[in-house]
């Protein structure tokens, strides 16, 4: 009997390798963890967070997530073959994610850094250790990016960001690789001295589209097809007047948009309604807690629109909300892929767990 036990650890570096910052196929592994979600084909059960207060003191104090979930897909091998997204995941794992707002200043560190754990199907040990702080910035840019595939008008040319750090550079990776078609980004940040950093990670990640930097939020989202809020943002400054007939908003912090805002909108898509009334922070589930809008405006989960179960975008009018909570599954199923194009390609460093177990 086998007793001794190792897994592969990627660092950062590695995972890079392994294909960590090809935005096309972290897309395709978000989608493909989004369409198994719509088939009910994945456990995700509600994540614990560590406050130090309540949910306000997350932006300003900082905060602990654990996400564990299964993915499967063994059941849907030649409808995701047929989509073009990779192939089943049929494993378990768990993403540790701690963030501290004042770290970039204190410490010229991340705000947040993550470790993914991959366990074997069989046996549950791990199987893979890996940084997941890449994994987590780049998946939170493809989910807005499917989104905006299943939900923008097809004649969309015009994306607003608001926000231009880490979150911000991934999302108009995500956004343009998921709609081709877009031409120009209009982009808002509160320090403007981040703009030619911005511009240099564009070029970095070969990303075709112009560049126009604004001087108010107002401009990032007037006449603007595609909206993404990607900021640390302590209060609402979202205008409902601002949006324009037949736009899509991805909303990905937590309080740039007031919850009187969601009154203009035809309706509504997360990534997972329990998970974002369990975390209790996202303004769409404030705006139903609080009354302001009805649940009924909340159309569903965006992979039950993937597989075809709930309508999504019907007509080019059409004012669209999404606000995910950000799922385990994607991380688990974009950190499947990495690891296993690092053991295709030889990468990382075998790890004892131990060579013979003490107790077992």
């Amino acid at each position: 009997m086998e007793k001794r036990v190792e897994f592969l650890y990627l660092q950062q570096e590695e995972c890079i390798k392994a294909g960590g910052r090809d935005m096309e196929g972290c897309l395709k592994a978000v989608e493909r963890s989004f369409f198994l979600h719509g088939k009910n084909d994945y456990i995700q059960p509600g994540k614990p967070v560590i406050r130090w207060g309540g949910p306000e003191t997350e932006e300003v104090t900082g905060r602990i997530m654990s996400m564990p979930s299964f993915l499967g897909g063994e059941n849907y091998s030649d409808e995701l073959e047929s989509r073009n997204l990779i192939g089943p995941v049929n494993t378990s794992g768990i993403k540790y994610i701690p963030s501290r707002p004042h770290n970039p200043a204190r410490f010229r560190l991340p705000r947040a850094n993550a470790v993914i754990i991959i366990s074997n199907p069989d046996s549950l040990m791990p199987s893979c250790i890996m940084d997941g702080t890449l994994i987590s910035a780049m998946r939170t840019g493809a989910a807005s990016g499917v989104a905006a595939k299943y939900l923008a008008k097809k004649t969309s040319k015009v994306l607003g960001l608001v926000g231009a750090g880490v979150q911000g550079i991934t999302q108009v990776m995500a956004m343009k690789g998921a709609v081709p078609a877009l031409e120009e980004c209009r982009v808002y940040d509160i320090n403007p001295k981040i703009y030619d950093y911005f511009s240099e990670k564009m070029k970095a990640n070969n990303v075709d589209i112009k560049l126009k930097f604004v001087d108010t939020v107002e401009e990032a989202f007037i006449d603007s097809d595609v909206i993404s809020t990607a900021t640390m943002a302590k209060k609402p400054y979202v205008k409902p007047e601002w949006y324009k007939e037949g736009a899509l908003h991805c909303e990905i912090s937590f309080w740039d948009t007031p919850a009187e805002a969601l009154k203009v909108m035809d309706f509504v898509v997360v990534d997972d309604w329990y998970q974002v009334k369990h975390h209790g922070v996202d303004v769409s589930w404030r705006a139903v807690r609080d009354g302001v809008i009805s649940d009924k405006k909340i159309r569903g989960n965006l992979g039950e629109i993937i597989t075809g179960s709930v309508t999504g975008r019907s007509s080019d009018k059409e004012k669209i909300f999404f606000n995910p909570i950000g799922m385990g599954i994607h991380d688990l199923s974009e950190a499947h892929r990495i690891y296993r194009n690092a053991e295709k390609m030889g990468l990382g460093k075998k790890i004892p767990l131990w060579d013979e177990p003490i107790f077992g």
